[in-house]
């Protein structure tokens, strides 16, 4: 991809100047002969949020840790409408798919997941009201009635658990109020664009029971061409309701029950590159020109269904102390059709991937009161989580590969029980030790099978037809298709205890500014690959340990009207875990040693009443140490392991930064306010082995032309992405109309590629481009 030029930049970056010159003129002094009546000064301090980084209510800035916190406010202004669009206003956060928003992938430091299997092990975790959920299909969380989202960067394994090696997202929803409140928003826009939103919040039963109900409903059509099968592409419609109702039978009670589903539609685009002269394949098929031009003879729908309950219980000892307990049991399911060659060639490379999770869990823990000098958090976690992953892939047979299919299901369970504690002592008025642990005995077993199947053109999908069954762990059968000759296969359940722990020290050099050291360690866990196309990549891999050493200092400057957070961060990896898409199928393995360094820094400041701007930006030099026997797709080294020791991680771009800023306009019938948000990353790479040169690569791929065309194809360039939205509100704050443009540039970029290198070709994700829209939001 085409880097961004710095001049092109700052010519973008433009219209940032031109509010924030406005209002600083504005604010000059006006003459002595025009001076207006005296005034109370306004107040200019940037408002904090409250968050519960640490099991306990605090605000943002007071936490010893690096943590962003939006409100759904900000989120709207930063064009965040969905779990993939949240990397527009964290600093540091990546987020991208290869199924739409159904099933998210996310990345804090660079460090996160390329499986996409329905058994993936994020290393980043995500919680909805402390529900934490532990598949990753069930980790796109639509977003609407959200009260703020919480980013924790870093280990958070002693009270967020286990496969929070890199950081949790954590949302929380509005609760059911007191007093009656309801609210709609509605929008149309471009693509024909439509979407509802609703909630209604208030008393049931006056002092004793408190309800609240809200949905979304959003649809819009896609933005690339399929001039093969003539359709729109890209698009999506989803849905979600949530229902909450609040007890409060006494005082010192409160039970919390919430109840969830909805269902998410997204039809996934994908643009082919060949890989031969003249940008042909091995069919004959070259992409025609046009950046929003596809030609795809498969669907590429992705479907998604998520839907659980939850029972939130709240105590207050006559001591102070509270008890909580968290019931949840969360059920997804996920389903995805891909064109893997994404083409019209006759040779229908397709594929159908997807699985379902049903998770049960239940978290208790003890809290001392929050103004003691010596301040305890403890409990025990419980959880239960049954995975199955299935795939039919109708030319993908490892015995007939290119005329017969491959198929595979498989079910993992999984049984946590683990005991945690964390304990803060103030030292001193000014000084507070913190130091908090976490042991997780883990179990888990696997258990399905694997098979050839002769392909039916009318049904491809159907696998029932074997030709071989290669994996069959009832009766222990693992055979390599290529000999017919059986191989050993993994232990079919493994268990171990693991522990995370952490160790804080933050000194309040004044009740706004403190600094802080953190030491924290943290695990994901080991787990088995399934999405396999041979019996050999049927295997266990083992657990990743990540210690974080930090140092951070938060700060409140200019009389309150600039918030500003720096940290470094020094990550140290054992046994890492690195997913690599094969010509077909993935291999999960351990890289011996890998070390990421960099800094952040973020802030928010308020040069005048009517103007805040946002500012953030993270760097990291994230790499390899030793990591000499990475697999990659045959022709990148005709099947011989690859030494990545000293490459940088795949998708960790060395610098992202974030930019915003409002400009609130009072006039005399409401106000207006307008925002804009613009994020850079510098380039990253999709895959671990794109950028190796020390490979000997097959004949087709051995050509100067052919390595800058992988080098390229597998990476995004620079990229800098921007939004508008003006907003007009009524005096009573009841009605605003909001007009929005996402991606104001249209620039064209990739999310996501990976090899067809058997049909000389690759294919690349395309990111959204630009769209605009209208909305109406009424409160009641």
């Amino acid at each position: 991809m085409t880097k961004t030029p710095p001049r092109r930049a700052l010519l973008v970056m433009l219209p940032l100047a031109l509010p924030i010159t406005a209002a600083l003129a504005e604010d000059r002094p006006t003459p002595a002969s025009a001076a207006p009546a005296a005034t109370a000064p306004a107040d200019l301090t940037i408002p904090d949020v409250v968050v519960h980084a640490e099991k306990r209510e605090e605000k943002a800035q007071d936490a010893p840790i690096s943590i962003t916190a939006a409100t759904a406010e900000a989120l709207t202004n930063n064009a965040v409408h969905d779990s993939l669009t949240l990397s527009q206003a964290i600093p540091g956060l990546q987020a991208e798919t290869t199924s739409g928003s159904t099933n998210p992938r996310y990345r804090i430091r660079g460090i996160g997941t390329n499986d996409f299997s329905a058994n993936m092990i994020p290393a980043v975790g995500v919680s909805e009201d402390d529900v934490f959920l532990d598949a990753g299909s069930a980790q796109g969380v639509p977003i609407y009635d959200l009260n703020h989202v919480e980013v924790l960067r870093g280990p958070q394994g002693t009270l967020q658990g286990k496969n929070t090696t890199a950081g949790t997202i954590n949302y929380y929803n509005n609760r059911p109020t007191p007093k009656f409140e309801a609210y709609s928003k509605t929008t149309v826009g471009d693509r024909s664009r439509l979407g509802e939103e609703a909630g209604i919040s208030g008393p049931l039963v006056e002092d004793k029971v408190l309800g609240r109900f809200s949905f979304t409903d959003q649809g819009y059509g896609g933005q690339y061409h399929d001039f093969f099968r003539n359709k729109s592409v890209g698009g999506q419609r989803y849905w979600d309701m949530r229902g909450q109702l609040e007890f409060l039978p006494t005082d010192d009670l409160n039970v919390l029950l919430k109840v969830h589903t909805g269902n998410n539609r997204t039809d996934v685009p994908l643009r082919h590159v060949g890989l031969l002269p003249g940008g042909l394949d091995a069919q004959g098929y070259a992409q025609p020109p046009g950046s929003n031009i596809l030609a795809n003879n498969g669907s590429g729908e992705s479907s998604n269904r998520r839907s659980g309950i939850s029972l939130t219980t709240n105590y207050h000892l006559q001591s102070d102390w509270k008890l909580t307990n968290i019931f949840a049991y969360e059920s997804s399911k996920f389903n995805i059709f891909s064109d893997d060659d994404a083409s019209p060639a006759p040779l229908n490379y397709e594929e159908n991937i997807g699985g379902r999770s049903n998770v049960i869990s239940n978290e208790i823990r003890f809290a001392s009161p929050d103004t003691n000098p010596v301040r305890f958090i403890g409990g025990l976690y419980y959880l239960n989580n049954e995975t199955n992953s299935y795939s039919q892939q109708p030319l993908y047979s490892p015995v007939n590969f290119g005329v017969d299919g491959n198929a595979y299901n498989f079910n993992i369970n999984t049984r946590d029980l683990a005991v945690f504690s964390s304990l803060a002592v103030d030292l001193t008025d000014r000084l507070t030790l913190t130091a908090g642990g976490r042991l997780t005995d883990e179990k888990r077993s696997a258990n399905g099978e694997a098979w050839s199947y002769i392909t039916n053109t009318a049904s491809p999908m159907d696998p029932s037809n074997r030709n071989l069954t290669y994996i069959n762990t009832a009766t222990a059968t693992y055979i390599n298709p290529s000999t017919g000759l059986p191989i050993a296969g993994p232990a079919l359940s493994t268990s171990g205890v693991h522990d995370s722990e952490d160790l804080t020290l933050r000194y309040k050099v004044t009740p706004d500014d403190s600094v802080y050291l953190r030491y924290a360690r943290g695990f994901r866990t080991g787990n088995y690959n399934t999405y396999v196309a041979t019996a050999s990549d049927f295997a266990l891999f083992d657990p990743e340990i990540l210690t974080d050493y930090e140092a951070g200092i938060k700060t409140l400057l200019w009389n309150g009207r600039l918030q500003l957070n720096v940290s470094a961060f020094h990550y140290n990896y054992q046994n890492m875990q690195v997913t690599i898409l094969q010509n077909t199928g993935t291999t999960t393995t351990n890289a011996a040693s890998a070390v990421s360094d960099g800094f952040e820094f973020e802030g928010k400041v308020r040069p005048v009443e009517n103007l805040t701007a946002t500012f953030g930006a993270t760097y990291q030099n994230a790499h390899y140490v030793s990591f000499t026997n990475a697999s990659g797709p045959y022709p990148i080294n005709q099947g011989n392991p690859i030494d990545l020791s000293g490459q940088p991680f795949e998708r960790a771009p060395k610098i992202s930064a974030n930019l915003g800023a409002t400009l609130h306009v009072p006039v005399s019938f409401g106000s207006f306010d307008l925002n804009t948000e613009w994020r850079y990353t510098s380039r990253y790479r999709f895959q671990a082995w794109s950028d190796a040169t020390n490979v000997t690569a097959a004949a087709f791929l051995a050509t100067p032309e052919a390595q800058a065309l992988i080098h390229n194809s597998f990476s995004q360039g620079d990229l800098l992405l921007g939004n508008f939205r003006l907003a007009y509100r009524t005096e009573d704050q009841k009605t605003e109309l909001a007009a929005w443009v996402h991606n104001v540039t249209d620039r064209a970029y990739n999310t996501n590629a990976f090899g067809m290198f058997f049909n000389r070709s690759i294919t690349q994700y395309p990111g959204q481009r630009r769209a605009f829209g209208l909305e109406l939001t009424q409160k009641f």
